[in-house]
């Protein structure tokens, strides 16, 4: 029997690297079990590899380091802007990391006010 597991979503740097080397550890130790197997490990390693290197550059691409931020963001439009990474916080709060350190860093990163990231994170954690 085999098993296909994907994920999608606006990942940041740090649920990018977490998502590939969860699905390619994933891949090598339970990859190999039959003939069929054997070969398709290859082959998922490969594009896995891929995909993860071209997310990675166009990540680098997107939101280079040494960027100005905007003024700092607040209310509604705050919330617009934290939405599509909802997915990166759940599963920053699922791998046991603070809620206040998940917030402060969606606010720093993403140019809102500490508060709406607070808020946003708390909305979220509310519904786990």
């Amino acid at each position: 029997m085999r098993r296909e597991f994907t994920t999608e979503g606006q990942l940041c740097r740090k649920c990018l690297n977490s998502a590939f080397w969860h699905h390619t550890l994933r891949n090598v130790t339970l990859g190999w079990w039959g003939t069929i197997s054997f070969f398709m490990t290859w082959y998922f390693l490969a594009t896995n590899l891929i995909a993860y290197l071209r997310a990675r550059s166009e990540l680098g691409e997107a939101l280079p380091r040494e960027a100005p931020r905007p003024s700092v963001v607040t209310g509604e439009e705050a919330q617009r802007i934290l939405v599509p990474f909802e997915h990166n916080v759940r599963m920053l709060l699922r791998s046991g990391d603070a809620p206040e350190t998940v917030a402060r860093d969606l606010a720093r990163t993403h140019g809102v006010e500490p508060t709406a990231a607070q808020h946003f994170v708390e909305q979220i954690r509310a519904t786990e």
